[in-house]
């Protein structure tokens, strides 16, 4: 979307103008992948809806809940660093 309605700067911009296409890409990318996570963790009863095994120490719905939250953690740690080297490059704004 852009600012472009004329609608005094009022509306959604979802990227800044001027934005390259890879990075519109990988923001993408990650939005639906961080998404699907989220969505997985809503409904882990349907993957996760019994007591045993236990793994770890931890009953199996409990772990998977804590194996999405790491999950989602390294998703956006890898996200953080790609950008700060977008950044650390003068490809970012």
């Amino acid at each position: 979307m852009s600012n472009d309605q004329g609608n005094d700067g009022y509306g959604i911009t979802v990227f800044r103008p001027g934005t390259p296409p890879g990075v519109k890409a990988r923001g993408m990318i990650f939005f639906i992948i961080l998404c699907l996570i989220i969505l997985i963790q809503a409904f882990y009863w349907l993957f996760a809806n019994s007591v045993e095994p236990f793994v770890l120490g931890m009953p199996f719905g409990m772990f998977f809940i804590v194996l999405f939250i790491a999950i989602e953690f390294v998703v956006l740690l890898i996200l953080y660093f790609a950008e700060a080297k977008d950044v650390s490059e003068g490809g970012g704004t």
